[in-house]
Order: C-alpha cells, then structure tokens, then sequence
C-alpha cells in the first residue's frame, strides 16, 4: 500500500499600507488701521491696510467730539475726545458700535493722550497741573489717578515699557515722568535739554523712550528709562520742524512734522542719525499721526478730507493713500489693531 503525503503551503504573507493624512492648519492674522478726526461729532473710520479702503465708520454719541487719541486692548479700540469732561469710548471693531463710555471726574477734560499696559487703560488730560487716570477696560471705571508734580502740566503724550508708563507734557523745558501704574506714583522725571520743548509724542523701541519735541527744527531725544537721563538727540534736518508724531518699526524710529507738505523721517536709534526722508504729496500737509502695522508706515494729516498714506519704510515712498469720506477731515489719531 502506498502512502500519499500532501504538502501544505502557508499563505503569502499579507502586506497592509497604512496611509496617513496630514491636515495643515493656516491661522491668517487680519489687521486694520483705524483713525480718528478733529470733528463733532468724532469719527473713527476703519480701513484696510492692503486696499486702503473704507470698510466701516464709527459714530459717537452725541458730545463726543474732536477725536485726540486712540489705543487698542484685547481686541478692542479706544477713542479720547477733547471734551469737557473728557470721555473714552471703547469701541466693538468688527461692528464699528459703542461698548461703554468712561466718563471721569468734571474736572479732567481734553483727552490728549492714550496708552495701555498690563491690561489697562491709561488716559492723559490737557489741564493744570497734568493727570493720568488708571481705567479697567471691562467696567469702563477709574482705578486709580496719578497727579503730576507741580509745573507738569497739559499732558500732550503717552507710552508704556519695561513696566511703566511714560508721561510728556506742554512744558518749557519738556518733562517726562516714569509713573509706576500699580501705585500711580512718580518713579522719575526726565528734564530735556534746553530748547527742547512741548513733548507733543513718545514711543519705544529695543528698551529706550523716544521723545519728539515742538520745536524748530524738529528734535527727538533717545531716553534711558531707568536712569531717566539722555542717551543723544537727534536734530532734524532743516524744514523739518515741530515733530507731532512719532512710531517705531522693524529697528527705526519715524517722526512726523507739523510742515507743507509733511515729512516724515526715518531714524537710527544707536547713531540718531537720519536714514531716509519721506516727502508726503502736494497737499498732505502736517503729518498729526503716525502708527505702523505688518512692515508698513501709515501717516495721517490735518488737510480736509483726511488723509492716510501708506508708506514703505525700506524705500520711504509712497505705496498707496487712502482718501477719507466727505467731512471726516483732520487725522489726529491713528491706531491698529490685528487679530
């Protein structure tokens, strides 16, 4: 008998492909340029960096006239008016409406200045001597008020650094206060130099103070704010007159004059030597504001209608001006806000 043996084969082996799928998520970041004008009542348009259109205006209560200052906080924009007493609107920006209005003491009126630190709003006023209120921006309530020293008087501009928060006033010499804002207390006061006069704005860059003065011509003086003493000053060129407005971006300093047509200068902080000048177009006289959002200058000027050119700090020429509406004239604030 013979036997019959079967050889049994293992199956081939089973190869799986697993296929993993990657979802990438791109965040855009969306900024507007807002501004505000020296009408009654006071407007705040917003407009789009990029096309350098209108996308919505703001229109205040009745009362709120003569926009001075804007700041923007956690998503939302602040707007001073010069009135008496002087109010603060917080503004919804994507609805272009009013939130809640902080009204202050009757006796502090003409918001010239506005800044933010640490979650709060600071807001400066034009009267005798100089005053600072400390406001949350939740409630729209006053937290605390810092009185400046005697002689510290009409608050012309605001900024904040390291912690602090930095005073200019209409004074002769100008006067610089480091105020602590949780005590509202005087830290320290800078003395500028003789001639250099009416601190008309302040800003910050890599640790200093920069401090723009109303004189002729135009100087800017490099702080330290620790020591509360002049680093150097920067002297305008001739024509360059009465600095109103001051920003920095990527490494520089920009100062705005108050001439026909306005020029703006770029600046080197570690030299305080000019860089470049941007001559602003027939008719866009007095650069009142300055502010600056994804690599681009923007400068507001007094002409009616307002106007707000966008400007390439790596050349200094113009990119692309935006015209305001009919009666939105004489740009004295701008701010930005990106999300």
């Amino acid at each position: 008998m013979k036997a019959t043996f079967y050889i049994v084969c293992p199956p081939p082996p089973v190869t799986t492909t697993t296929t993993t799928t990657t979802t990438t998520t791109t965040t855009t970041t969306v900024g507007y340029v807002f501004v505000g004008y020296w009408t009654s009542p006071g407007y705040v348009d917003k407009i789009s960096p990029s096309t350098m259109t209108l996308v919505k205006t703001y229109t205040p209560p009745s009362g709120h006239g003569l926009v001075h200052s804007l700041t923007s906080l956690s998503g939302y924009v602040f707007a001073g008016y010069i009135t008496a007493p002087g109010y603060v609107d917080k503004i919804d920006p994507s609805t272009m409406t009013l939130v809640k209005t902080y009204t202050p003491p009757s006796k502090y009126s003409y918001v010239f200045a506005l800044t933010t630190l640490s979650g709060y709003v600071f807001v400066g006023y034009e009267i005798i001597p100089g005053v600072v209120d400390k406001i949350s921006p939740s409630t729209m309530t006053l937290v605390k008020t810092f009185t400046a020293p005697s002689g510290h008087n009409y608050v012309l501009s605001l900024t904040s650094l390291s912690g602090y928060v930095f005073v200019g006033y209409w004074t002769s010499p100008g006067y610089v206060d480091k105020i602590s804002p949780s005590t509202m207390t005087l830290v320290k006061t800078f003395t500028a130099p003789s001639g250099h006069y009416k601190v008309f704005d302040l800003t910050t860059l890599s640790g200093y103070v920069f401090a723009g003065y109303y004189t002729a011509p135009g100087h800017v003086d490099k702080i330290s704010p620790s020591t509360m003493t002049l680093v150097k000053t920067f002297t305008a060129p001739s024509g360059h007159s009465y600095v109103e407005a001051l920003t920095s971006l990527s490494g520089y300093v920009f100062a705005g004059y108050s001439t026909s047509p306005g020029r703006v200068d770029k600046i080197s902080p570690s030299t305080m030597s000019l860089v470049k000048t941007f001559t602003a177009p027939i008719g866009h006289n007095r650069v009142l504001a300055l502010t600056s959002l994804f690599g681009y200058v923007f400068a507001g000027y007094s002409p009616t209608p307002g106007y707000v050119d966008k400007i390439d700090p790596s050349t200094m020429t113009l990119v692309k001006t935006f015209t305001a509406p009919r009666g939105h004239k004489y740009v004295y604030a701008l701010t930005t806000l990106a999300t």
